[in-house]
């Protein structure tokens, strides 16, 4: 006896569709009915269990080609069966509800006779529900536990949130517990757990109730050694003195990492600015580029985390995947620095000498969120408004930037846009002094669905400590990082 589920019905029909023309009204079409021609006899439903098995008998002639099966009076969904078939059946009707099937038989030519019909009802039945479900609340991530029923015919569990069936969370059949990440705050939520058996047919539900605190999300400051003083270096210690200064922001360890809930900590921040650490992200401190703090990273993102990486940190956008290997930021500076008398600035201007005509683009950025409450200025005299950020004296040369001219053009216009489209980003600033497309030294990298959101800033003018007195820019590094960071939030 062959099986059919009434969600097949769509894929068969397609078949039949393509073979006989399109299937609608009473008489499909391609199927013209003949009332003289021998009907189907003896057609009989059979209710076991939540099967109805369906049989009948074909007349006694050479020129039946097949059979029709028509669920419902659905007769834009027939079903042609083979030429010989006499019982069919039908998996998935639902319970209490009365179905009538009609039967047609094919002759020779696509001619079919007249129908015959019966009726069924799979009665109500009471499944057997998950026993001993219970919550667990940590954070905002909400862990459902219970027992299922010693049966050999469930097919899968379903998790429901607030009786929305249509977004319930489907487990295997020998699922036993469920983590929900992400659960609203400060309200009841039901959860309810209901076994589905023979595919189709749901249990009610055990249920379980929640009710989640409102937690205020902090921002993270990922460190490398066990206090503030003990970092290597200054410009580290400043950037972390004034980070644990804000509001809601908290100085994370290593060792927190594996544990992070992305809901309680949306934004990361790394940074890392040392005299002679070499280049690449395997020099990095271990603290955060050892096996296990990329793969806490990793999943980090992965649940929805942002990253803002400033310094040689832009380096993990390698390990973490947001860039491939070989397009690594390789504009790099490790030394002691110098003294100078001009003013370091970034660029939100890219292409300056592109703006009126070019077969490169011009791109401003200015509008961004991150640029927010900013006044630009011009102290060098470039002839157009730049970002500030530190000003004479002695200042370490720290780039970590992309050379968006090692990657060319690809096939877009220009090697900026050829960066975004191949790494998935935006380009937010170049060099202060850059009126082309140069380099690619402020990027946000957008999520996908291996990892969530980074904005990455590479620039030597980023430094949280000048070197030589106090830096008059100070106030828009200070501004530039809180943007960011509320950006990434």
């Amino acid at each position: 006896m062959k099986k059919l589920t009434l969600y097949s019905f769509a894929a068969l029909l397609s078949v039949v569709c393509f073979l006989f023309g399109s299937c609608s009204d009473f008489e499909p079409t391609g199927y013209p009915e003949v009332p003289s021609l021998a009907k189907a006899s003896d057609f009989k439903a059979d209710v076991t269990g939540f099967n109805v098995n369906l049989s009948w008998q074909l007349p006694a002639s050479a020129d039946i080609q097949g059979v029709l099966l028509i669920s419902n009076g659905r007769t834009g969904n027939p079903i042609r069966l083979d030429g010989n078939a006499t019982s069919y059946t039908v998996v998935g009707q639902p319970m209490e509800e009365e179905y009538y099937y009609t039967v047609k038989v094919i002759y020779d030519g696509g001619y079919v006779s007249e129908g015959v019909s019966v009726t069924a009802v799979i009665p109500y039945a009471e499944l057997p529900e998950a026993t001993g479900v219970s919550a667990s609340v940590k954070g905002r991530t909400v862990k459902l536990d219970w027992t299922l029923p010693d049966r050999s015919d469930i097919t899968a569990v379903k998790v429901i949130r607030d009786g929305d069936v249509n977004a319930a969370t489907v487990l295997p059949a020998y699922a036993t517990s469920c983590v929900l990440k992400g659960q609203p705050m400060d309200k009841e939520i039901t959860y309810t757990v209901a076994v589905v058996y023979e595919q189709y047919y749901a249990s009610k539900g055990a249920s379980v109730k929640v009710n989640i605190p409102y937690i205020t999300p902090k921002m993270g400051y990922l460190m490398t050694a066990a206090t503030i003083q003990q970092l290597p270096d200054d410009d580290e210690r400043a950037a972390a003195s004034w980070f644990v200064a804000q509001d809601n922001a908290e100085l994370i360890q290593p060792s927190q990492l594996a544990d992070i809930d992305a809901d309680l900590y949306p934004v990361i921040w790394i940074e890392i600015d040392r005299v002679g650490l070499p280049m690449g992200w395997q020099n990095l401190p271990q603290e955060i580029s050892g096996e296990d703090a990329i793969e806490a990273l990793r999943q980090y993102s992965a649940n929805g985390g942002s990253l803002y990486l400033s310094n040689m940190a832009t380096q993990l956008t390698v390990p973490l995947g947001f860039v491939p290997e070989n397009m690594a930021p390789t504009v790099y500076g490790n030394g002691n620095g110098g003294s100078g008398d001009d003013v370091w600035v970034i660029n939100p201007y890219l292409g300056w000498d592109f703006r009126n005509g070019s077969d490169q683009g011009f791109y401003d950025r200015t509008a961004h969120a991150i640029y927010k409450g900013i006044t630009l200025e011009d102290p060098n005299n470039y002839g157009y408004e730049n970002l500030p950020l530190i000003g004479p004296g002695q200042r370490e040369d720290h780039n970590c930037l992309w050379d968006c001219n090692i990657y060319g053009r690809g096939d877009q216009i220009d090697v900026i846009k050829n960066f975004e489209v191949t790494t998935n980003s935006l380009v937010l600033a170049t060099w202060g002094h850059v009126r082309d497309h140069c380099v690619a030294g402020l990027v946000e990298f957008y999520s996908n669905s291996q990892h969530g959101r980074c904005v990455a800033n590479g620039f030597a003018a980023y430094e949280w400590n000048q070197n030589s007195g106090t830096n008059p820019y100070q106030h828009n590094i200070e501004q530039l990082t809180t943007n960011i960071l509320d950006y990434l939030k």
